[in-house]
């Protein structure tokens, strides 16, 4: 039996992440598209955004982000609830056996497989980015640039030789098995978020376990504090966890520290899986 090491186990755990997302995701994708795609005299544009876009998607743990652009349709000129409804029906007359549910900024459409895709309606601005629902009005919003942070995390992963996304990957898949109740689950935005911020001056090692135990104990601080968010959307990326200091954030912060403390002291196989609820 080959003796355990933990990076080794990571890369494995990669592979099998790589192998199950491609196929079935980009299948969804392509069915529900071309469903909206030929729905009535809306002539709409799919974008990928997302998790799928950052490269840091995970089967069961992402949402599937598709940016709808709408601007040669006639959705353009209703109102974002309009349009979300919309999509939300002919999805759901087309895919009957699917859960859709419409949200106050997307329709989320659930699989079998444990995918979901979240469908945002946008308008494409002229001057760049997109105006997407406005959760706090009947209106579209102000002009979100949602390229801007996956750009700023290409360039840090380029930089990092390739090593930084692996690691979001990991860190997701980790702390979504170490946070069992729903309303206190990290969210999947903010974990890449607090990587891009971890690692902006990063010298160090570039093998898994000393990546991850460095995004987590700078999560353990980062995470006391909002954090701003660069695209646009909203003010803070993490603005679910309240004020500064806010007991959802005291208690985020001790998530990552233990966390850290199990990854720094991994020496088993069997306690690798239990971090990754490999198995369970």
């Amino acid at each position: 039996m080959p003796k355990y090491n933990f990076n080794t186990c990571c890369e494995a755990l990669l592979v099998q992440y790589k192998r199950r997302n491609g196929n079935a995701v980009a299948r969804h994708i392509r069915g529900v598209c071309n469903i909206l795609m030929n729905g009535d005299d809306h002539v709409v544009q799919a974008k990928f955004g997302g998790s799928v876009r950052k490269g840091t998607y995970v089967t069961g743990l992402s949402d599937v982000d598709v940016l709808l652009i709408v601007n040669q349709s006639t959705l353009k000129n209703k109102p974002p609830a309009d349009a979300i409804e919309y999509v939300r029906g002919v999805i759901a007359r087309r895919l009957p056996k699917n859960p859709v549910e419409a949200g106050r900024l997307a329709v989320t459409v659930g699989y079998a497989d444990k995918t979901e895709l979240q469908i945002l309606p946008a308008i494409r601005a002229k001057s760049g980015g997109f105006r997407i629902a406005d959760p706090g009005s009947t209106r579209w919003s102000n002009i979100v640039q949602p390229e801007r942070f996956a750009e700023n995390l290409e360039e840090m992963n380029s930089a990092l030789n390739g090593r930084v996304v692996p690691v979001i990957k990991l860190a997701k898949a980790m702390a979504d098995c170490f946070v069992t109740r729903p309303n206190r689950k990290i969210s999947g935005y903010h974990m890449e978020a607090l990587a891009v911020d971890a690692f902006e001056n990063y010298r160090g090692p570039l093998d898994p376990k000393a990546m991850l135990i460095h995004l987590l104990g700078h999560s353990i601080r980062a995470v006391m504090t909002p954090l701003n968010d660069s695209t646009g959307q909203t003010r803070y990326v993490d603005g679910y966890l309240g004020p500064a200091g806010s007991r959802p954030r005291i208690r985020a912060s001790a998530y990552f520290e233990q966390m850290r403390a199990k990854v720094k002291t991994c020496e088993t196989r069997a306690e690798f899986n239990s971090l990754f609820c490999i198995g369970a």
